[in-house]
């Protein structure tokens, strides 16, 4: 009966410690404010499939983000709402779910990599 009893304790320990780990990546308050216009340029990574602008304005809401984006040169154009979160220093881009990727900020540059038609490296900096 302790065996029995010792094993279901255990088994209670480790679900409850799977539930309070959550799911998905581990997340940190934001340590940048991305709101304002931001301007770069997208480059595929096969360069062959194209390259393009990517500009977008948005407006930081604690560790949410949203505004408005503007994109050249693709197959598919997701102008449009944009939507997103911020994990310390990265940008993670959730809509509109034609361009959805995740960007890194140091100072008043961000670069990653964002996905749609194809994959692409993008790099925005800060508009003064």
């Amino acid at each position: 009966m302790k065996a029995r009893w010792g094993i279901t304790v255990a088994l209670v320990m480790l679900v409850t410690a799977a539930c309070a780990g959550g799911v998905g990546p581990a997340t940190t308050a934001p340590t940048v404010d991305i709101t304002g216009k931001w301007v770069g340029s997208w480059v595929a990574i096969n360069q062959a499939l194209g390259n393009g602008v990517i500009e977008m304005t948005v407006t930081q809401n604690g560790s949410k983000f949203s505004g408005n984006l503007l994109v050249t040169g693709t197959r598919t154009d997701p102008t449009g709402p944009i939507q997103g979160t911020i994990s310390g220093n990265q940008v993670q881009i959730i809509q509109p779910s034609e361009l959805i990727g995740n960007l890194t900020v140091q100072g008043d540059t961000m670069k990653g990599i964002v996905h749609g038609v194809v994959d692409a490296n993008a790099t925005l900096t800060r508009q003064k």
